[in-house]
């Protein structure tokens, strides 16, 4: 592990889930689209770059680099670098809560009862607005496979209407 980092804005609810599964500062397994990415996007840092300071609301990554970019020479990455690592982040924690949310044992079982559960076991807070927004983030993916495809992900929930 490179002890060189960089630092990406993200929401709370994220940021306490990627520190729960890969650590503080996080450490993305090798060899994974995350680390392709952050790879990709890094850049020799310019001459008129200053070193960053993780600032509030932001999460530390570690950079793990390779054979050819080395975190030591290739250990910058730009505003449009982040946001594209943001977008990948958030594109992992949506599988993931979409696969454990959505398990067909748990259809009987109110849907705020598996977030918070889920938030739980992934690490993440009760905090400020963290319960509704990963409701909401849910609700929105299930509402859009219904109003595009009209295809009801929801069916079979008891409490559902």
């Amino acid at each position: 592990m490179s002890n060189i980092q960089i630092y990406v804005k993200l929401p709370l609810y994220e940021r306490e889930w990627c520190e729960f599964h890969f650590g503080c500062p996080c450490e993305f397994p090798p060899q994974t689209n995350l680390n392709n990415v952050i790879r990709h996007f890094s850049r020799q840092r310019p001459s008129t770059a200053l070193p960053e300071t993780q600032q509030a609301g932001e999460m530390a990554i570690c950079l793990m680099g390779s054979h050819s970019k080395k975190p030591e020479m290739y250990n910058y990455v730009s505003k449009h670098g982040k946001d594209a690592i943001v977008e990948a982040i958030d594109d992992l924690f949506v599988m993931h809560m979409w696969e454990d949310l959505t398990d067909i044992g748990c259809r009987s079982v109110q849907l705020s009862k598996l977030v918070k559960d889920w938030m739980e076991s992934n690490g993440i807070s009760m905090t400020g607005n963290n319960y509704d927004n990963l409701r909401q983030k849910f609700q929105r993916i299930k509402d859009a496979y219904k109003k595009k495809a009209g295809i009801n992900v929801s069916r079979g929930y008891k409490h559902e209407k």
